[in-house]
């Protein structure tokens, strides 16, 4: 299958294409978070210099978050113009379940702001305020976090330190929930939302 992997919803940009059996994961550093600075023209690099074809796209993955509310909506508006004029499938995944296969780990924390956390795992994400959180219940698990919360937790891995092809693993995901799936009319781009959890910022 060939497939392009996007993820704006952490600190640095992460690309990923798979095209006939060949492998490419990309992370694009930057001190502030300008996803929409150049995620449009790293993808294009990255088609000419593999000889790549958007046409030949099989479908779309994108992390839908929770996350970075800009890098999000940055991932999501292009991953959706991209499918919808090839009309072809956009699979959504959780910031979650990409982390804790890419890092083999059981839990994810990360800041969420408003001194509050995300804690998730395989199968759900949880906004839990910094005061009720259980810092002692995951000491002894195996978590991946952000640079934010990594001095928490006594075996905590930071995916911000650590270069990790964290789009392989949404690949591998995305094909496992494509093949799987019994309603395909969920990979309609129109029908993909953000996985935000908590509103917004307002300013």
């Amino acid at each position: 299958m060939n497939i392009l992997a996007i993820c704006c919803a952490l600190n640095n940009t992460y690309l990923g294409f798979e095209f006939d059996d060949k492998k490419i994961h990309k992370i694009i550093k930057s001190d502030k978070n300008y996803h929409s600075l150049y995620l449009i023209s790293e993808i294009k690099k990255i088609i000419k210099e593999n000889n790549f074809s958007l046409n030949k796209l099989d479908f779309i993955c994108v992390n839908s978050g929770p996350g970075s509310f800009t890098g999000i909506r940055v991932a999501l508006t292009v991953a959706k113009v991209i499918a919808g004029e090839l009309n072809i499938p956009l699979v959504s995944l959780d910031c979650a379940n990409i982390l804790l296969k890419a890092f083999d780990c059981d839990y994810y924390v990360s800041d969420a702001r408003r001194d509050m956390y995300f804690l998730g795992t395989k199968d759900e994400i949880k906004l839990i305020k910094k005061e009720n959180f259980p810092y002692e219940q995951l000491n002894d698990k195996k978590v991946v976090c952000d640079i934010n919360s990594k001095d928490k937790f006594k075996n905590a891995l930071c995916f911000e330190e650590i270069d990790k092809n964290i789009t392989i693993s949404m690949i591998e995901l995305a094909k496992e929930k494509f093949l799987n799936s019994k309603d395909k009319d969920e990979f309609n781009y129109l029908n993909v939302k953000a996985n935000y959890i908590q509103t917004p910022p307002v300013f």
